[in-house]
């Protein structure tokens, strides 16, 4: 038998041609070779704005580099949607007038924003502040958000496209990185100036000089006159004067009020304990007392704001006499505390009380005895509280009215919104009930000083004609 080796055929394989003649793809060519230019133009300005952010570049900066070289308007907001910067692509800010929160393509826009965590293109919205529409991008690390990144589309820049996305995109990165890293160097400059501010009012220091050492660390001058503010929280309920709120949202609202102090009043260092938050207050030198002024605007409209985000609570301020030495820090802590005390329980919550404005109220402060005070009281009014107390009337209150007003009848009547005879009336009856004849300046005197004694004893939210509370 004849054994063979079995032969086998190669056939050579068909060549495939290669893709050599552009004639035959043009589109592939043209697609790849736009993609191509694309990529290396992002690459190029993600690492210009990449070694703008190295070389510590903050967040309102690297949003002027964005702006520069995308030749568009950047808006930058943080994660209250507050505008941090609004640049546009010639260089520099531009007028944020525009720039309205209430307006209605922008609260959708912000609406929008919140609920997503990637890239936007939002369309233009005609007759708005958004006529040319715009690109929008969270900035966030994990599922924190940190701000939002906005490309305006404007006459000068044109539409975004494929490369402004990528671009923003991209940044969005180091926008994140660059705001965390502010806020972690805000945070810890806060924790600093409110250990310092502790310490002070605290009376946790040596001697005057290191007290004078802790103060200027805080940022004023040596021998510059300061005031220490009380923000304190009180309940609309039944649980009256001294409780504080310390909720987690009370907590959450003061860091927040401890983040817009130093805008609010230049200067000023804080400190949150508990439901409360104490400030060193630096006095502005100011003729008039125009700084006092704004002083006490700004912190009444930051207690306004506090009280209309808290639900039920009331945000009383009180504020101390000035001083230029350091270790009275703790003394003036108390005459900020007694200051929105005395402004809770005499109706002045929600209120900014400045301890040097309290008039008659300092001196009973001084006095450290309530009982004696409850007492001489009780020896020229007590018989007319209990009067009010069993027959519902208002003899008191009218007599704190009509001395507050002068002893004036007719001004008396205009506030409590009665005739004048009837305040004559009710006078009457005081004198019929006491030794009292407030025809004498001495008699008027001693009602007076009763009247504010029994206002500073109670409780706020108590009507007047209720028993003394003694002490």
């Amino acid at each position: 038998m004849r054994h063979g080796r079995t032969r086998y055929r190669v056939e050579a394989e068909e060549e495939t041609p290669l893709i050599d003649d552009v004639q035959m793809y043009p589109d592939v060519i043209s697609g790849l070779s736009r993609q191509n230019s694309v990529y290396r133009r992002v690459i190029a300005l993600c690492d210009e704005i990449a070694d703008a952010a190295l070389q510590g570049a903050n967040a309102h900066e690297l949003a002027q580099v964005c702006a520069g070289l995308l030749a568009k308007t950047v808006v930058l907001l943080d994660a209250s949607f507050e505008l941090r910067a609004y640049c546009s692509g010639g260089g520099g800010d531009i007028a944020a007038a525009t720039w309205n929160p209430d307006d209605p393509s922008i609260r959708r826009l912000l609406g929008a924003l919140a609920a997503e965590n990637r890239p936007l293109r939002v369309p233009a919205v005609p007759d708005s502040v958004l006529p040319h529409g715009c690109l929008a991008t969270p900035i966030a690390i994990g599922q924190q958000k940190l701000g939002y990144l906005l490309l305006l589309e404007d006459a000068a820049g044109g539409e975004t496209d494929d490369t402004d996305l990528l671009v923003v995109s991209q940044a969005a990165t180091l926008f994140a990185l660059t705001l965390a890293k502010e806020q972690t160097t805000i945070d810890l400059g806060r924790r600093y100036q409110g250990a310092i501010v502790d310490a002070l009012i605290s009376g946790h220091f040596l001697d005057r000089e290191d007290a004078s050492r802790k103060l200027t660390s805080l940022g004023l001058a040596e021998g510059q006159p300061f005031r220490v503010g009380v923000i304190r929280t009180d309940t609309d309920g039944t649980e009256g004067v001294g409780v504080f709120v310390a909720s987690p949202e009370i907590q959450r609202l003061l860091g927040e009020l401890a983040a817009a102090i130093p805008e609010a009043v230049p200067g000023a260092a804080m400190t949150v304990r508990g439901a409360e938050a104490v400030m060193v207050l630096p006095e502005e030198a100011e003729a008039g007392g125009q700084g006092r002024g704004r002083e006490t605007e700004a912190l009444r409209k930051l207690a306004a704001t506090l009280s209309e985000r808290a639900p039920g609570a009331k945000v009383t301020c009180g504020i101390s006499e000035p001083t230029r030495r350091p270790e009275l820090a703790p003394r003036r802590m108390r005459q900020a505390e007694y200051a929105a005390d005395i402004g809770i329980r005499i109706g002045r919550a929600g209120q900014v009380v400045r301890y040097d404005e309290l008039g008659i109220y300092r001196l009973l402060l001084q006095i450290g005895d309530l009982r004696q005070l409850g007492q001489f009281a009780d020896e020229v009014l007590g018989v007319v509280l209990r009067y009010d107390a069993t027959h519902k009337t208002d003899l008191v209150r009218t007599l704190s009215v009509f001395l507050n007003q002068h002893a004036s009848l007719k001004q008396a009547a205009r506030q409590l919104g009665v005739h004048a005879n009837t305040i004559s009336y009710r006078l009457q009856r005081i004198e019929q009930l006491t030794p009292l004849n407030l025809a004498n300046p001495d008699d008027r005197l001693a009602a007076h000083v009763a009247v504010k004694i029994i206002d500073s004893q109670r409780a706020d939210g108590q009507p007047l004609g209720t028993p003394l509370r003694r002490g």
